[in-house]
């Protein structure tokens, strides 16, 4: 293989800035690594080995939060009931009027926070807020509230992007939502399976409890929960839209915070 690697004048983008549609982020091992490190991709962001940091635009914090937080919430989150969760319909849906049905490409459950839902809100929100100016330089427009997510024994979600749908007719991806960064804290380990894997990196993510991730929504970074094999899988999960990105929606989400910062 040439060690001649054409390397770009920067980095792709870690925020997608247009809401039209794309083709698929597919690069090939000998492509240069869109990262634009002058190695290939297959020796960088897509390489296979078992130990290495993060690919471009994904940011793995440990002990995000302590221990004993995170055990504190799983053993709220044991006590509350669970609803299913669904996914996005993209043939009912338009950006102004989301729709969402059952599916089996996702077995999950939101856990109903109750009266800790806003300590929760408040926690997630400034970790967002913090993160995204720390790992990306951006200011939010807005969060999700978050959610808290219970995978079963048997529970896992497919391989998909959070702001974006695939058309199999022309293997291209358009935009469904308003989201531009994704954002996981995982509150427990000590169950089997539950990954998360970055397909288009050849990544895999074991989680840990108190441990927060952070990654673009787009389809450059599909991801998976993968099959929990035993035990239980509890996770914080929120998306951010930022700042100077066009929107497709007429308005926020109704589950949307508006974030709001002080002068200077």
């Amino acid at each position: 293989m040439s060690n001649n690697i054409e390397v770009p004048e920067r980095p792709a983008p870690l925020i997608v800035r247009s809401t039209e549609t794309v083709e698929d982020f597919n690069p090939k091992p000998g492509d240069s690594c869109f990262c634009a490190s002058g190695k290939t991709f297959g020796r960088c962001c897509g390489a296979t080995d078992f130990v290495r940091p993060p690919p471009y635009g994904v940011f793995l914090f440990e002990n995000f939060i302590s221990p004993e937080l995170a055990r504190e919430l799983t053993e709220y989150a044991e006590q509350c009931e669970g609803e299913r969760l669904m996914v996005i319909d993209d043939k009912q849906s338009t950006p102004d009027n989301i729709v969402k049905v059952e599916d089996e490409r996702r077995i999950t459950e939101r856990v109903q926070l109750g009266d800790r839902r806003q300590e929760i809100q408040d926690m997630m929100g400034k970790a967002f807020i913090e993160l995204a100016e720390r790992c990306y330089g951006v200011k939010l427009d807005w969060y999700e509230a978050p959610d808290l997510m219970r995978y079963r024994e048997g529970g896992f979600y497919i391989r998909h992007a959070d702001s974006q749908n695939k058309s199999e007719q022309d293997n291209t991806w358009h935009k469904v939502i308003d989201r531009d960064l994704s954002m996981l804290i995982y509150l427990n380990d000590g169950y089997e399976g539950g990954e998360l894997s970055l397909y288009k990196f050849n990544y895999r993510i074991w989680p840990r409890a108190g441990a927060a991730v952070l990654f673009p929504s787009d389809h450059r970074y599909l991801h998976q929960a993968e099959m929990v094999k035993k035990g239980v899988r509890y996770a914080l999960v929120s998306w951010a839209s930022v700042q100077g990105v066009p929107k497709i929606a007429s308005q926020p989400p109704k589950c949307a915070v508006p974030v709001e910062y002080k002068p200077g």
